[in-house]
């Protein structure tokens, strides 16, 4: 199974009415033991892997930009989304979203932006 337009679905709404394009990252956080010896090898403690997905909007009507910041304007998301990593399924995942910041190039649209929902929770949960 692919990733198709309707897989991305945050708090029931479904994202690919408003997107241009979605970009899935799995960044690691590292323990403070982490680094490089003086021989140049790598060590630490990895304290997990956590999925981000950072979203592009097309430009958007009044209306429209009501329903997004009202989305992320909230100290949580309920996420859905098809993992492609290990187990190939829809996944729910808990997030926060980044803050919110567009420009207003044209009257009554808001030039398209991008915004990023980031899981609270390493990726052990989710495969």
């Amino acid at each position: 199974m692919l990733i198709d337009k309707d897989s991305l679905i945050i708090d029931g709404i479904k994202m690919a009415q408003y997107l241009t394009k979605a970009k899935f990252g799995y960044y690691k956080i590292w323990g403070k033991d982490t680094g490089r010896a003086l021989s140049g090898d790598n060590s630490g403690t990895l304290k997990g892997i956590y999925p981000k997905i950072t979203m592009t909007f097309r430009r958007l009507n009044e209306e429209e930009v009501g329903i997004i910041l009202s989305l992320f304007n909230k100290a949580e998301n309920k996420v859905t989304f098809y993992n492609p990593d290990l187990k190939k399924k829809i996944v729910n995942m808990s997030c926060y979203s980044n803050d919110q910041e567009y420009d207003q190039e044209y009257l009554g649209k808001i030039q398209g932006y991008s915004c990023a929902v980031i899981s609270n929770k390493k990726r052990e949960h989710y495969i």
